[in-house]
């Protein structure tokens, strides 16, 4: 019989008595014990917080051959087995001196792909679990192996050709866990107390768990809240093998002994809205008890949820009805039904109420932000040598050497301030000075706000604040609450407003600070530092390395802290600071210019300077009194030497400016590029300013910026949808643009060329693009308002093909298509109604056009009218959703147009292209695929000197925990599963411009181009917005002149071309153009998708995605061709930047850079032609 009195100590290796455990644990002999002494093959790879947070790598022992050699382990069982007692006593001691811990594991292995012997490393990961001291190896061992097991077969079945060569090491990857445990009384926060709908029990104790389930177990008793209004629980409840106070790991053994109680756990997040569930039983007894647990100053409490839906019913709804709540997700239904049948994902999810509208609401947004900051670094490429894989290796390791920083302030051009510093600990010191220099702009804004600047009010003033009418910034009328708003650091009278929107055009309380490329590189070099001061980082992150911005709360006093916003100006602009630097127009260099001492130097700076990045390896460099010769400057990034005429304007740079030392040249590089960037955003924010009333510094992305200008612009009021059911309709609906090679090679023939044989047809190759699909797409009719779902018998109703496209309702439907076998050799090239499906012999799933029949398919129904109209069936409407639409986007997309093409600069052109192409991307924004990443630099804060909201020991604590990167000793970042998700994105204006985009691409080829050619045209590729065809014909340019000049743009012909076409309908949206502008293409060459190359007479083009242009610029048209015809694959060495640990390296890459291999088509023998998937000549 087991001895229940003691407990085994596998640390000491002897029993202890139960009651004199926890002494045990805390003795010196116990601790002593608890020290891992290393065995052969166990290392520490990372530690934090004095090894609370700490990854060991466990290698096998490796069987020799006869010659000596290290054999290659390729089962994962063997290897787990073999490591097992190192693993274990890792483990062992862990729980030794945390007594429980969260632990996953990551198992690296080599692999190889055997038709080119090319060799990777890739890893395996497996969750977080927590392990307890009575947890047992064995069991762990063998579910661990098998997940292991499981995800190497599922890698290795996915069709990618890669096969296990040798098992590596594992990963061990331990996390201290303080359990959350219910003990002693915790008053509700006054929100949810006063909803009435908990039972907080007010023990003394460390049981208010059983005391929860007590107080549902007795719901009729006079005093719920009174301890001694229950029985004793022990009387009730079986706490046998329990463990007090409650931890949520403790739940499931009170399942097990109360077979007939179930129970789920919810929490409170940071604004008291509940979230969960914490914990989640696995079946739903007889009696189930809903729980909430509290937290305050490192203590927890359970009280009983009598009433969820009274609960959490004003946090998803304000609906007053009879609604039915999921226990889970927490979502509502309005019957029983519907409920019951809903797919739930586990995590809240939150809905906007019935009718709730999304219109302009950032009126802060509109006025200047006073301070902006501009940041830039400069590093040394240290020498380095590890070799990460057998087609990878990192050759250089970025050190931070030199910044630069420029403080502009928009009311006063003497507050402008340049900032730069050079030297090893410069990371160290840009925090320090930033966070001075902050505390300085802090004062004056503290002084704006508490003391503005009287009003300056003249007599024009006064007049036109008696003829305003309406309120200067929201446009509505004003009445009664007319007041003058002024600036607070001039007095300068602004205009007439609101008072309440007076009120809203508060001084931000934030400084952006931006760095051009923040998210790729400048933010990994000083990151470490600013988390080492005082204050939390907030980060908006994509994974837990990459961030799109993140929020330091620089310590002004003990008790306040301000926000400095890091951003990345490229999710604004775009390109290359070097490309915006040249369309940026003289007058526009303001900043450049007032550091500039004449003419000269300011002309010498105004474009991007040169540098030689890989000749700065080391710190004596810096001290050289030349400057390097011009094969110092060869880029190896890029693979690019540097010409004369730029070693030439190195060369007058260094003696115009009198510089002595490279030091003194990286100096002066890195503050001209700040200088330029700053020019270069704050004439950004001028022409934003002027043209849509917003200034770019509140935002994060030109998507978000954009977004925000058309509501603003437009005054549209969309109306979000507050059903799941149409927004999974939707989402089901969201394919991407179509992109595919149907064939594989094409050579023209035509009189217009040199080598032209009369006695071949005539052929042409004819490349076209359409201009601004997305914009022709977004000016068309767009839902916005009215949703409705309607029924399979509302739809039968519909007549779908005599519904004009400008109809004031339109519908998104779910139907049944037939493809006609009769239409598939027509209809071969480019097939209608692609779909994400996985190819025969494939694994992958793609976005594939084929000729396959399709079931419940989400369509737009002017598609669907396109797809009838081209002989596709319609058999059946299942469901739809009908919606109110108008062309509400063709305002603003006309402005960005005509502004467009009426600009006098480069830098505007871009400008406003840009408005209008990063609008679509914010419609299609999916908040369920964000992150949760914390940025944290302290275990434990119990005193809350640091004003952290969260420490690593809460966040590892808490059930949503996932995972943890160390980035050094006192800083980590920690995933966490999501809590709750708001479906609150007007997703349906993205899903109809992609079908409206598809449709019109669609339309072209059959209507236009196949309806005049028949069978002497055919595809040979397409991508989105373009189409390359190959067409039989006399003279396609004469068929141009005479049929299609109504739908092409020709302003790219020169003019007297020798086709006699008149260049006409420039950038008009939705119109196509010639690519090539009338040059002769003689020949194409498709391998896949995004796999091509073009030749003419003058010049070869080459595309292949994935692979760095480096690579791209050596290939040639004939790589592209003796790939298709031999099938051998063709490397290539990338070079790139990739950060590890929030530490850059540069990296070699051997990868494949051309492969002839495509799945989405079916390849004939010949190599060239191809049929879709669902022809009926296919016999597989």
């Amino acid at each position: 019989m087991p001895n229940f009195k003691t407990i085994f100590c596998s640390v000491c290796q002897k029993s202890i008595l139960r009651k004199a455990f926890p002494g045990h644990l805390r003795s010196n002999i116990h601790k002593n014990n608890t020290v891992l002494h290393y065995d052969v093959g166990v290392e520490t790879v990372n530690s934090a917080f004095k090894g609370r947070i700490v990854s060991y790598r466990i290698s096998a022992e490796r069987e020799r051959a006869p010659n000596g050699e290290e054999l290659a382990i390729t089962s994962p069982l063997h290897f787990m087995h073999s490591i097992s007692s190192r693993l274990q006593k890792v483990l062992d001691s862990a729980i030794a001196s945390h007594v429980s811990v969260k632990v996953n594991f990551e198992l690296f292995v080599k692999v190889i792909l055997p038709r080119d012997d090319s060799m990777e490393i890739k890893s395996f990961t497996t969750e977080n679990i927590p392990l307890f001291q009575n947890y047992t190896f064995n069991d762990l061992l063998e579910n661990v192996s098998q997940v292991i097991c499981k995800k190497i077969d599922e890698f290795q079945e996915k069709g990618s050709g890669w096969s296990l060569l040798d098992i590596l090491y594992i990963e061990t990857n331990i996390n201290k866990y303080s359990p959350l445990g219910g003990s002693s009384y915790i008053d509700l926060p006054k929100k949810i107390r006063a909803k009435k709908a908990c039972i907080n029990v007010r023990n003394s104790d460390e049981y208010c768990f059983s005391w929860t389930v007590m107080s549902a177990l007795y719901p009729d008793v006079k005093n719920p809240n009174r301890v001694s209004s229950y029985p004793y629980f022990t009387d009730v409840l079986n706490v046998d093998n329990m463990h007090f106070p409650v931890s949520l790991k403790d739940i499931k053994t009170f399942e097990i002994n109360n077979n007939d109680i179930s129970i789920n756990v919810y929490g409170i997040d940071e604004k008291q809205n509940i979230i969960g569930p914490l914990y989640k039983t696995l079946i739903r007894k007889k009696t189930h008890v809903n729980m909430l647990l509290l937290e305050k100053d490192g203590k927890s409490h359970y009280c009983l949820i009598k009433d969820l839906t009274k609960l959490v019913r004003n946090q998803v709804t304000k609906h007053h009805s009879k609604l039915h709540f999921c226990d889970e997700c927490l979502l509502f239904f309005k019957s029983e039904q519907d409920h019951d049948g809903h797919v739930c994902g586990g995590v809240v999810t939150l809905l906007p109420d019935s009718g709730t509208i999304m219109q302009f609401k950032n009126y802060h947004c509109m006025q200047d932000v006073p301070f902006v900051i501009y940041a830039d670094f400069e590093t040394i490429l240290e020498p380095y040598s590890e070799s990460t894989g057998a087609c990878t290796a990192k050759v250089q390791k970025h050190l931070p050497a030199a910044f630069a920083y420029y403080i502009v302030c928009n009311y006063d051009n003497s507050r402008n301030h340049l900032v730069t510093y050079r030297g090893t600990d410069c990371a160290t010191v840009f925090v320090k000075s930033l966070k001075k220099d902050i505390k300085k702009i802090y004062k004056l804004i503290k002084s704006a706000s508490e003391s503005p600047v009287p009003i300056i009010y003249d007599e024009e003033d006064q007049k036109n604040f008696e003829r305003a009418d309406n309120c200067y910034l929201c446009s509505h009328l004003l009445i009664d609450d007319k007041v003058r708003d002024h600036c607070h650091f001039t007095g300068k009278y602004r205009g007439a407003a609101h008072s309440s929107c007076n009120l809203k055009f508060r001084i931000p309380k934030f400084i952006p600070v931006f760095f051009h490329n923040l998210s790729g590189y400048d933010c990994h070099l000083f990151i470490r530092e600013l988390s080492s001061f005082p204050g939390e980082i907030k980060v908006i992150p994509k994974n837990k390395e990459n961030y799109i911005s993140f929020t330091k709360f620089i310590q002004i006093s003990s008790t306040n802290f301000f926000a400095v916003r890091f951003v990345d100006s490229f999710k604004f602009l775009g390109t290359s600071l070097e490309q915006l630097a040249k369309n940026l127009q003289q007058k526009d260099y303001i900043n450049l210019r007032a550091y500039c001492d004449n003419e000269s130097q300011f002309t010498l700076l105004r474009r991007k300077g040169v540098y030689p990045y890989s000749y700065m390896s080391n710190w004596q460099v810096y001290e050289e009194k030349n400057l390097p010769p011009i094969e110092k400057f060869y880029n190896n990034l890029t693979d690019e030497a540097l010409s004369e005429s730029d070693y030439d304007h190195a060369k007058n740079v260094w003696h115009c400016f009198n510089i002595t030392n490279l030091g003194e040249y990286t100096d002066l590089y890195v503050k001209s590029d700040v200088l330029i960037l700053s020019d270069i955003f704050e004439k950004f924010r001028k022409t934003c300013k002027i043209n849509y009333d917003l200034d770019p510094a509140f935002y994060l992305t030109a998507p978000s910026l954009s977004f925000d200008a058309m509501l603003l612009k437009t005054k549209v009021k969309l109306e979000l949808l507050s059903d799941l059911e149409m927004i999974r309709m939707i989402q089901k609906g969201i394919r991407g643009g179509i992109c595919l090679c149907s064939k594989r090679y094409a050579k023209s023939n035509n009189h217009y060329q040199p080598n032209y044989d009369p006695s071949q047809p005539s052929r042409y190759l004819m490349y076209v693009d359409c201009n601004n699909l997305y914009g022709f797409a977004m000016c068309s009719y767009l839902p916005y308002a009215d949703f409705k779902l309607i029924n399979e018998k509302e739809c039968e109703k519909l007549d779908i093909t005599n519904i004009p496209n400008d109809n004031d309702y339109g519908y998104i439907l779910e139907v049944d298509l037939e493809y006609p076998e009769k239409l598939h050799d027509l209809h071969n090239d480019l097939p209608f109604c692609a779909e994400n499906f996985t190819p025969p012999g494939a694994k992958n799933v793609k976005l594939i056009p084929n000729l396959y029949n399709k079931y419940n398919y989400i369509i737009h129904y002017i598609h669907l009218k396109t797809c009838i109209q081209n002989g596709l069936r319609l058999k059946k409407i299942h469901k739809g959703i009908s919606f109110r639409q108008s062309p509400y986007l063709k305002e603003y997309i006309d402005l960005n147009t005509h502004l467009r093409q009426n600009s006098n600069s480069l830098f505007e052109q871009d400008f406003f292209k840009l408005l209008n192409n990063s609008i679509f991307g914010k419609t299609l924004e999916d908040t369920e695929r964000r992150v949760d990443v914390k940025l944290v630099s302290t275990w434990r804060d119990e005193r809350n000197k640091t004003k952290k909201m969260f420490t690593a020991e809460q966040l590892i604590s808490r059930p949503n925990f996932h995972s943890v990167s160390i980035f050094d000793e006192n800083l980590v970042a920690i995933q966490l599963k999501r809590e709750k998700v708001i479906l609150d994105k007007p997703i349906y204006i993205g899903f109809t411009v992609l079908e409206l985009s598809k449709n019109h691409m669609y339309d072209f080829h059959y209507s236009v181009m196949k309806n005049y050619y028949n069978d002497k045209l055919s595809l040979c590729y397409t991508d989105t917005d373009s189409l390359l065809y190959c067409i039989e014909t006399n003279d396609f340019y004469s068929d141009l002149k005479e049929n299609f000049l109504d739908y092409f743009d020709t302003s790219n012909y020169v003019l007297d071309n020798c086709f006699d076409i008149i260049p006409k309908n420039k950038k008009v949206p939705g119109l196509f153009k010639d690519e090539l502008g009338g040059k002769i293409l003689l020949e194409f060459v498709g391998l896949r998708s995004k796999l091509y190359s073009l030749r003419t007479n003058s010049y070869e083009v080459k595309k292949a995605k994935g692979v760095k242009k480096n690579v791209t610029k050596k290939l040639k048209f004939s790589d592209y061709t003796n790939v298709l015809s031999t099938g051998k694959e063709l490397r290539g060495k990338n070079i790139l930047f990739k950060t590890i640990k929030h530490q850059i390296f540069t990296t070699e890459q051997n990868k494949v850079a051309l492969s002839r291999k495509d799945d989405k088509r079916f390849i004939a023998k010949d190599n060239i032609s191809t049929l879709s998937w669902g022809h009926y000549y296919i016999t597989v």
